[in-house]
């Protein structure tokens, strides 16, 4: 991947100490009741209070900011775009130039705080790459995928797997940077992998996140390191290869079916079962014949039995492999495993 193939997407953080010169120009937050009093809960330099629900500055107001600015009783938040401050469709990792705006843009405000002990409070690490195919037509390998303790949502031209600490957003920038952006000289078929880590303690988690806690904290990171944890987490969440439960698998379901073709079909079991599915749809369903072998092996079978049809079903797997690229076919299967080369590799 190029550099400009990896970085980050947007980033916010919060600090509770900070100092304001004035609220004057900032929009109010909606939220206040009509006659009903709000207790200030801050004061700025000019003697104005902070009070209600609170204030907000959007990206291209007052002096033309490059952030959202947030206020409200629990501080000050701040969310900026690293990569497009660089380029519209570009990525970068290096927050040298972002440093710079938030610092313009908090004085062009009147604001002052300690950008680099800000805690983050959440980061888009994105990985992007041109297809050989539009984000749509990986729509079945999504669909066929199984996320980690996420749920899957579908939509025209993406995936989003995700839950409330986390998501992994597949989609088209090719056609988002064109129909949103009016931008034309964006490659084709440019799918994005978007990895969004919300709330402090995730993003800072050493093996589940980026172990990274302050703005100090990933201004420092290096990119190889970022782009390690992001394939780390990609791997284990999305595509699962590291546990093995990949696809459309309910394992359970599986062990069950299998014991009762070894039921009535004793040692011909697993050929009927391999008679139904296909090579390819073992291979679709388990991931990987590590997890098809403990299957058998909870279904009752005998080891030596097991490791006779794997061993079978592996130069099955293949001999089907080299006449699928002979014959230039596209499967699901090979979609995802597309998928995880490029965005995990």
């Amino acid at each position: 991947m190029k550099p400009t193939d990896f970085g980050i997407d947007m980033l916010s953080g919060n600090v509770t100490d900070f100092r304001l010169e004035s609220v004057h120009g900032w929009s109010i937050k909606p939220g206040n009741v009509v006659g009903e009093t709000n207790e200030p809960w801050g004061t700025c330099v000019d003697g104005s209070t902070l009070s209600g629900s609170g204030y907000y500055i959007n990206a291209g107001k007052q002096g033309d900011l490059s952030l959202r600015l947030d206020l409200s009783q629990r501080g000050l938040t701040y969310t900026v775009n690293p990569s497009t401050l660089e380029h519209p469709w570009y990525l970068t990792a290096d927050l040298t130039n972002t440093t710079e705006v938030i610092q313009r843009d908090a004085n062009t405000v009147g604001l002052d705080f300690d950008l680099s002990a800000s805690r983050v409070g959440r980061i888009d690490v994105t990985r992007q790459a041109a297809m050989g195919s539009p984000c749509r037509a990986y729509i079945p390998a999504f669909n066929a995928m199984q996320g980690k303790r996420m749920k899957g949502v579908s939509y025209p031209d993406g995936y989003t797997f995700g839950n409330k600490s986390r998501r992994a957003v597949f989609y088209d920038k090719t056609r988002q940077a064109k129909a949103v952006k009016g931008i034309d000289n964006v490659p084709t078929n440019l799918v994005r992998c978007e990895l969004r880590v919300f709330r402090n303690k995730n993003i800072g988690h050493t093996e589940r996140g980026f172990g990274l806690a302050t703005f100090g904290d990933v201004s420092q990171s290096t990119t190889d390191a970022l782009r390690a944890s992001y394939a780390a987490s990609i791997e284990s969440n999305v595509f699962r290869y590291s546990d093995g439960k990949q696809m459309t698998l309910d394992f359970d379901n599986e062990v069950q079916f299998l014991s009762q073709l070894r039921d009535e079909f004793e040692r011909g079991g697993v050929r009927r079962y391999l008679s139904i599915e296909g090579v390819a749809g073992v291979g679709s369903r388990f991931g990987g014949l590590e997890l098809f072998s403990e299957a058998l092996e909870q279904a009752g079978y005998h080891p030596r039995t097991v490791r006779r049809h794997v061993g079978h079903l592996r130069d099955l797997m293949t001999t089907k492999a080299f006449v699928d690229r002979r014959r230039n076919e596209s499967t699901t299967a090979t979609r995802i495993d597309e998928l995880r080369r490029t965005f995990t590799a």
